[in-house]
């Protein structure tokens, strides 16, 4: 497929270079750098075990580093998990869990010591893929360093794909609104969970690239079909496949959303496309080789609990739809540490008033293909956790959560800020606007929820003011590297997104063309 060439910049020391270069350099790097020190900021404040089955990820991750890809399944952890041989350091029992009332002081931090046990682990059974790459320095160094290693390639991991959702965002549409979806829909939870080990913040991340890449391919004619944007397609579609049980699941329904209904020249533009095929084999191999480990290890097995009885699924259902839904949409935005950490209800009102100015509009002023992919975003994640809670809730009790949803349940915030650019009448500076305050709202809010979850690990949370202290450098418990240098790491991080913000707006609207051709040489 031929693309129209672009000349070359002359940079100040007589060489050249392709503009595409230069804007990929300005807007996956910034991108990069402002959410890796957002979720380093996590990782430097968090105790050991901090994000819900850290401990059970961790032992995970060492396992497979010294060899044991896939243990046989047996009645360990809780019945659902499996074995590893690890060192007696990282297995570490906690005594602050569910209650936010205490701080982590009482806890034993990992210590050094390589004796190794064989310990059980409810994510034995669980894909290796992804704790091989972050399982090898919690191998060689089982302590405090080894953890903020591994840690940090598991933000780094994210911060890539979310980078790269960020430049398919700005300069791979003509909608620089597109840019405020990318800001709402990466939540406080993605970023908490993508500071720990923990492969749901990498399923989210992927999630993300996934749906940024496939908006502009699919849905902007203008736009060319870009190489890089299949090639996105198919890394970012096969992490998604394969981290996580229901990736097979969530990676179809994405796809599904995305190209029903698709317009006849985009297709035989793709069908034409040799990228198009590899990027469609890949997500086809990793996608039954993602279900193949699931069957084969029984890596979607649950732990059996006692419920009371006379649960049906009509009642199960009703209790989902009552209940747990008004639960979801708090725990997608973020409830940090083991589930236990509330932040007052402003701070999540704040975040559903910014997709809503985004979600809203976009339904109003949408085709009848716009509104049905933004309810299908919606609907989708919710309907399989709710249907899936509700068949095995006389068994396994109501084991869903919200952070599960969220590798589609971004997409709504993400099309909806697309959608909002295309369809519209906002001018440039409008739009513009919209980003920046949209910037200046869910930033702070980034910073909030680490600052307060801070606090609750090192002096615990009560029900009242009198029992909530509201400064995250105090407390009975401080993390290795200092509660300010967390701190601190962590406002960098928002200060760099809030450059991105800023920069990926800023561009004349009479350049647009410009930025198109530079964007196509960047694939």
């Amino acid at each position: 497929m031929n693309t129209p060439s672009v000349p070359p910049t002359k940079r100040s020391d007589g060489s050249f270079t392709r503009p595409g270069r230069l804007l990929f350099r300005r807007t996956w790097w910034t991108a990069f750098i402002g959410f890796f020190l957002v979720c380093a900021g996590w990782v430097l404040a968090s105790p050991y075990d901090a994000s819900p089955d850290e401990r059970e990820h961790i032992i995970r991750a060492v396992g497979v580093a010294r060899g044991e890809f896939a243990p046989k399944p047996e009645a360990a952890g809780g019945g659902t998990g499996a074995f590893q041989h690890v060192p007696a350091s990282i297995v570490r029992d906690q005594c602050w869990w569910f209650d936010a009332t205490k701080s982590a002081a009482c806890a034993q931090p990992p210590g050094g010591d390589r004796t190794v046990e064989r310990v059980a682990t409810r994510a034995g059974r669980y894909n290796p893929v992804y704790y091989a790459l972050v399982g090898w320095p919690m191998a060689i160094w089982p302590n405090w360093l080894g953890l903020t290693l591994g840690r940090l390639i598991s933000a780094a991991l994210v911060s890539a794909l979310l980078a790269s959702a960020a430049h398919a965002l700005v300069a791979w549409t003509r909608h620089r609104l597109a840019a405020a979806g990318l800001l709402v829909a990466v939540t406080p939870i993605t970023l908490h969970l993508s500071g720990s080990i923990n492969p749901n913040g990498f399923e989210i991340a992927a999630g993300v690239a996934l749906i940024a890449a496939l908006i502009p391919t699919m849905l902007d004619p203008e736009q060319p079909v870009r190489r890089a944007a299949l090639v996105q397609i198919g890394i970012a579609g096969s992490v998604v496949m394969t981290v996580r049980a229901l990736g097979p699941v969530w990676c179809a329904a994405i796809l599904a959303i995305m190209l029903i209904p698709a317009k006849r020249e985009r297709l035989r533009q793709l069908l034409r496309f040799r990228p198009a095929w590899w990027a469609a084999a890949a997500l086809a191999v990793t996608g039954a080789a993602g279900a193949l480990w699931t069957v084969a290890m029984k890596a979607s097995e649950m732990m059996a609990v006692q419920v009371p009885p006379g649960i049906t699924v009509p009642k199960a259902i009703r209790h989902e739809v009552v209940v747990r839904w008004p639960e979801y949409f708090i725990e997608m935005v973020g409830v940090p540490s083991w589930l236990d950490t509330h932040l007052p209800g402003t701070a999540y009102y704040l975040w559903f008033m910014a997709i809503g100015c985004l979600v809203l509009p976009a339904l109003a002023f949408g085709a009848w293909s716009d509104r049905w992919r933004l309810f299908a975003f919606f609907l989708a994640p919710f309907a399989v956790i709710t249907l899936s809670d509700a068949l095995a809730a006389h068994k396994v009790g109501f084991a869903g959560q919200g952070r599960y949803m969220l590798p589609v349940a971004v997409g709504v915030p993400l099309l909806a800020a697309f959608v909002l650019g295309q369809r519209s009448k906002l001018d440039a500076a409008r739009s513009a606007s919209l980003v920046r305050t949209v910037a200046l709202v869910v930033l702070p809010l980034q910073l909030a929820f680490l600052g307060y979850t801070m606090i609750r690990w090192q002096s615990g949370v009560g029900t009242s003011v009198d029992h909530t202290p509201l400064n995250p450098l105090s407390g009975t418990w401080h993390p290795p590297a200092g509660s300010a240098t967390a701190l601190l790491t962590g406002a960098a991080g928002c200060l760099v997104l809030g450059i991105w913000a800023w920069t990926s707006t800023g561009r004349r609207a009479g350049t647009a063309e410009q930025e198109r051709l530079a964007a196509v040489s960047a694939s």
